[in-house]
């Protein structure tokens, strides 16, 4: 068995924080576990042969594969739903008495897809009750092609149906089998799903009005995860709003963006 020697395993960390802005300096045996089967799968014998390879590819292929590997996150549908209980009751009602001509929407990190479908539901059920609410659009990133791929399907196992409110199951799912259901295309249609590295400035060039960011800050150092934040908030429309996880704070000193309470953050009109 292939074993993941220190400096290997600094290497990997150090590409990866360099790269992407994530630290697995304490993920060692997530490291081994998950990269093994890419060693296999190209034949190489060594993790430093096997980085060797992953800076030569130019394509960036092998990068984007490892990334996958390492980043897989889970998570479900209607996910600190108090995030989206304030979306629906405060968050639409004053986008729509503005009488803006659309509402722009960002779930970055955006993993397996359940966050911004959830966020696509609860848009047309306000759209359905309120005629006058802007048209909205939702743009959901993630740097693993993986997992973007899996949210474009919109399939996901049937014990996941049971998170989501019954009124929901029908209208928004179709049932495949007895193992999974999928997605319905009134939703997808919704959204686009694009590849986004959050540590790339230049590829940031909308202006949001609601950037949902959650559970993506804990896996970044203190310097990346001051930059992400400043991006984020040059990302948003005065007045908009940023949401991250529950277990997630930001520094005043890292922000000028009103704390609202529950991890729901203002940018100043």
């Amino acid at each position: 068995m292939i074993r993941l020697g220190k400096m290997e395993f600094l290497d990997i960390v150090d590409y990866i924080r360099g790269r992407y802005g994530i630290n697995l300096e304490k993920k060692k045996v997530l490291i081994e576990c998950r990269l093994r089967s890419e060693l296999d799968r190209y034949g190489i014998a060594s993790f430093k042969d096997y980085m060797k390879a992953v800076r030569a590819d130019e394509s960036g292929q092998m990068a984007g594969e490892m990334i996958n590997r390492l980043t897989t996150n889970y998570t479900y549908f209607m996910r600190e739903f108090k995030h989206f209980d304030f979306i629906r009751e405060t968050i639409l009602p004053a986008a729509t008495a503005k009488n803006k001509a659309d509402y722009q929407a960002w779930c970055a990190g955006c993993a397996s897809g359940e966050e911004c479908y959830t966020l696509a539901m609860i848009f047309q059920d306000y759209r359905e009750e309120n005629s006058a609410m802007p048209e909205a659009h939702i743009t959901a990133t993630d740097i693993s092609e993986g997992a973007l791929e899996h949210a474009r399907q919109g399939i996901y196992p049937m014990k996941e149906l049971g998170t989501l409110p019954p009124k929901w199951q029908e209208k928004y799912c179709t049932v495949r089998d007895e193992k999974s259901f999928e997605i319905k295309k009134l939703l997808k249609k919704d959204i686009q799903f694009k590849n986004q590295n959050l540590m790339e400035p230049e590829g940031i060039r909308k202006r949001y009005d609601l950037i949902l960011c959650r559970n993506v800050m804990i896996y970044f150092d203190a310097d990346s995860k001051k930059a992400m934040i400043s991006r984020l908030e040059n990302s948003l429309k005065p007045g908009g709003y940023l949401i991250v996880g529950l277990a997630e704070v930001l520094p005043r000193e890292f922000t000028t963006l009103e704390f609202i309470g529950a991890a729901i953050y203002r940018k100043p009109e």
